[in-house]
């Protein structure tokens, strides 16, 4: 004949286990969110980067050529995609690299800023036909005429010696995509991210 365990020894240790499992599923499902999380945040900054890097390639390429910077931004939005979203842009910035420090700093004053918002008419580079974009300028102090690519600054303006170096810097705000930051009490926007790729202008001469 088989005993049985006692009925309250059975219920205890089935009560054990649900303290158990309820003092586990918090410390799990935060572990969990953390891990998603952070994969979207390291998504969203590596198309961050790719975006910027593109941009610096274009406007390498296009160097001092009227309303490249349309192509520029243009290209800024198609690049980031999902996780990211092109709309947590907050701005980009084109501008003159100061070869003399080690930061990729930008020369004083000569900073051309779009900040990201609304939707806008450029004019692309033939000079003819306008697109719509969602970025407005907020400062113009490194326009494409003001952009060298000539060997010896020979015709370039601001009496410069040499080829540029150009920056293009995204600043993006990440936002939470997962319940990860109640889980461990915070709130609002995640953090911003920031990234800055140079070139050196494609010589014409």
């Amino acid at each position: 004949m088989r005993l049985l365990g006692h009925p309250s020894k059975r219920h205890r240790s089935r009560g054990q286990s649900l303290v158990e499992f309820a003092l586990v599923i918090p410390i799990f499902l935060t572990v969990f969110m953390s891990i998603v999380e952070f994969s979207f945040l390291f998504s969203s900054f590596i198309s961050v980067g790719f975006a910027s890097h593109d941009a610096v390639q274009l406007a390498s390429t296009y160097g001092n050529t009227s309303n490249a910077d349309t192509l520029i931004l243009q290209r800024i939005t198609n690049d980031i995609n999902a996780p990211a979203n092109p709309a947590r842009i907050v701005s980009v910035d084109i501008f003159q690299v100061d070869t003399t420090t080690a930061d990729a700093s930008p020369v004083g004053g000569r900073e051309t800023i779009y900040n990201y918002g609304g939707s806008h008419p450029f004019t692309l580079p033939d000079g003819v036909t306008t697109i719509n974009l969602p970025f407005s300028q907020i400062q113009d102090g490194y326009n494409e005429p003001n952009r060298c690519n000539v060997n010896g600054g020979i015709g370039c303006t601001l009496s410069k010696t040499t080829v540029d170096t150009i920056g293009v810097k995204i600043t993006y705000q990440y936002a939470w995509m997962t319940p990860f930051p109640a889980l461990i009490g915070g709130s609002g926007n995640g953090p911003l991210l920031t990234q800055i790729n140079i070139m050196r202008l494609e010589p014409v001469l």
